[in-house]
C-alpha cells in the first residue's frame, strides 16, 4: 500500500508506523521524503530491528531520523522476511518517541536531550542513575560512553544497551528527564 504526500515523518511515525507494530507486522517500511532522502525501516513481528537512512545505519541512523521534519513523498510497506541485516537499537517503543517528536516540540523525549552537551555534571548524573540499575559495573561503563558520546542524547542511547530490558531503559530516561528539569 503506497501513500503519497503524507504529512511530515514525525507525524507519519505516530500513525503508521506505531499502527504497524501495534499489529505486528513483518517486512520492510520503504520512506522517500520531498527532498529524494530514502529510508527503510525494517520489522520483525513488530518489533523494530533495522534503521537505514541515506547510507547510515542502526544508530547513525537513528540519530538522523530522529525529529526529521521533511514532508514525505511516498511510502510502501512490503510484507515478507524481517531484514537479514539487523542492528543494535534500543526497545521498539523508545524509537517511536524518539522519532516522532519534532524540532521545537514539547516532546518529552527529546526537547530537554537535544543538542544537550555532555558536561562533568551530567556525567556524574548519568553514573549514579545507571547505579540504581546495574550497581558499580556502571562506573566502568560509563567511562567507556564517554568515549564516544559526545552529547546527551548519544550517551543515553549508549547506557541504554547496557540495560536488560525495554522497561528499565524507560524508566531509566525517565529518571534523567526528571533530574534534568528539576
Amino acid at each position: 500500500m503506497a501513500k503519497a504526500h503524507l504529512s511530515h515523518f514525525a507525524r507519519y511515525v505516530d500513525e503508521e508506523l506505531r499502527t504497524l507494530c501495534r499489529e505486528k507486522r513483518t517486512g520492510t517500511l520503504f520512506i522517500a521524503f520531498a527532498n529524494n532522502w530514502l529510508a527503510q525501516i525494517g520489522l520483525s513481528n513488530g518489533e523494530i530491528v533495522a534503521l537505514t537512512f541515506q547510507s547510515k545505519h542502526g544508530q547513525e541512523a537513528l540519530g538522523l531520523l530522529r525529529g526529521l521534519d521533511v514532508q514525505i513523498s511516498i511510502s510502501r510497506f512490503a510484507e515478507g522476511q524481517p531484514p537479514i541485516q539487523r542492528a543494535a537499537l534500543p526497545p521498539t517503543d523508545l524509537i517511536l518517541e524518539q522519532l516522532k517528536v519534532a524540532p521545537g516540540s514539547s516532546g518529552k523525549a527529546a526537547e530537554p536531550v537535544s543538542g544537550r552537551a555532555l558536561t562533568d555534571q551530567t556525567k556524574s548524573m548519568l553514573e549514579q542513575e545507571l547505579m540504581e540499575f546495574i550497581g558499580p559495573m556502571a562506573a566502568i561503563l560509563c567511562e567507556e560512553a564517554w568515549e564516544s558520546a559526545t552529547d546527551l542524547e548519544t550517551a543515553l542511547t549508549i547506557l541504554s544497551r547496557e540495560l536488560p530490558d525495554a522497561k528499565q531503559v524507560t524508566r531509566f530516561r525517565q529518571n534523567i528527564l526528571k533530574r534534568l528539569s528539576a
